[in-house]
């Protein structure tokens, strides 16, 4: 019997290549980099305003440096992004992470030179804030290759990813108001500084990426025209098909009624209802431990299930945990509740990005994951800003009522829209 080339090759698509430690490290390493640079937002969220309320004892000054820092969003998802697709996903990830802890290293240098002004404090906020949209953008527009090469299924990747993130946003806030009373706030934007530093690190040695990724129909999008065509390359593919535009539009929309809860509608409601802080603290754990729990779950199992049914059970449990809170006299009744629409959300993240990631050509990913991510974030401070006008004239039951009313609209979207039968087929780009 005569073997050929033809024959091996045949055998080499049918039998794929052994999975080596390599290739396993990689995916594992960007959840580990992914941790650190989370945990150093957070950190920096935290510290910055922190500091800048301790140096210069004003109110409005602090207020002023926490919008530079929202200010950006919008520019860095659309130059952002190019960049991230221009330089590479390893490589934007590693500078924007170093970009990053300079710009946060350097507000405490200058402070112990007694050089620093409060236009530094501005500019620098500003900077820091372009600068991680498309680090974010890259180290998810990596995860699809990573998690090939590691033979992983794309719903174990983000859920872990997704996992990652809300352990930093737990682990974040605490570690930053442990260490301001330990080391002070000039001390800890240091130690923030060298987190962004190590993830740099971590991904500079340990991901191997290459291009695994076969182009798809939608490379037409990008036919390389004028650069503000180019631009706006990521929103133009998002809104050219009709499942990633409807689960965008959902995510918006749901992030819009999200945003407010902990840091606007949770305080009010918990004072009005139970008159006790540490309410307070159990209900932002109970939605917290449910979301972990749920991603995890996910991670687990979620490939054996199908998205459509995952995403409409998400939503009708999201629509009970909601409708429960108005009603609830109970602190217990209203953890349990919060913590069901964790549950529900972990999963439905994750889901997100695996849509996403199998729909989107590589080389657009960087554009539209920060497309993606500035359309989400930019929901935010409206939603926090209409529910703080409506807390002013409404009981705080009256607005989560509003609130369950929209999320009951969004899991009537996600269950009735014939567009979403699509989001089960991977190679299937929507009607």
């Amino acid at each position: 019997m005569v073997t050929t080339v033809e024959d091996v090759k045949a055998v080499e698509q049918i039998m794929p290549a052994p999975v080596s430690r390599q290739d396993r490290l990689g995916i594992h390493a960007l959840v580990l980099a992914t941790v650190i640079s989370s945990i150093g937002n957070h950190l920096t969220a935290i510290a910055i305003p922190w500091f800048v309320y301790v140096t210069t004892g004003s109110a409005a000054r602090t207020g002023l440096v926490a919008f530079a820092g929202l200010l950006p969003i919008a520019v860095a998802g659309l130059a952002g992004g190019l960049a991230v697709d221009r330089l590479g996903f390893k490589r934007a990830s590693i500078v924007a992470d170093i970009a990053s802890g300079l710009t946060v290293a350097v507000i405490p240098a200058l402070y112990l030179l007694d050089a620093l002004a409060y236009w530094h404090l501005l500019a620098l906020a500003f900077l820091g804030a372009v600068l991680d949209v498309p680090g974010q953008a890259a180290r998810t527009s990596l995860v699809p290759g990573l998690a090939n090469r590691a033979g992983m299924p794309l719903e174990r990747a983000n859920a872990a990813m997704q996992l990652a993130m809300s352990a930093a946003s737990v682990i974040g806030p605490l570690t930053a108001g442990i260490l301001i009373a330990a080391v002070g706030a000039t001390s800890v934007l240091f130690i923030d500084a060298a987190s962004f530093g190590l993830s740099a690190f971590i991904v500079a040695v340990m991901v191997v990426y290459r291009r695994t990724i076969a182009p798809t129909d939608e490379q037409h999008v990008i036919a390389r025209p004028s650069p503000l065509s180019e631009l706006f390359g990521g929103v133009r593919f998002l809104f050219s098909n009709q499942l990633l535009a409807t689960v965008i539009a959902i995510s918006v929309a749901a992030n819009f009624l999200f945003a407010p809860l902990p840091s606007v509608i949770f305080p009010v409601y918990v004072k009005e209802t139970f008159d006790r802080a540490s309410a307070l603290g159990l209900l932002v754990a109970g939605f917290g431990g449910g979301s972990i729990i749920g991603t995890i779950l996910y991670g687990v199992l979620g490939s054996r299930f199908s998205r459509y049914a995952i995403y409409a059970c998400g939503g009708v449990a999201m629509t009970a945990g909601f409708w429960l809170l108005p009603a609830s006299q109970s602190i217990v009744v209203s953890v349990a509740a919060i913590a069901i629409v964790g549950l529900a959300i972990g999963p439905i993240n994750a889901i997100f990005f695996v849509v996403l990631q199998e729909r989107v050509p590589e080389e657009l990913m960087g554009r539209v994951f920060a497309a993606m991510t500035s359309m989400t974030m930019l929901a935010s401070p409206l939603g926090v800003l209409a529910a703080g006008f409506a807390l002013e004239v409404l009981d705080p039951r009256w607005v989560l009522s509003a609130i369950a009313v929209g999320i009951t609209a969004i899991a009537a979207v996600v269950i009735l829209h014939p567009t979403m039968r699509h989001i089960d087929r991977s190679t299937d780009n929507g009607p």
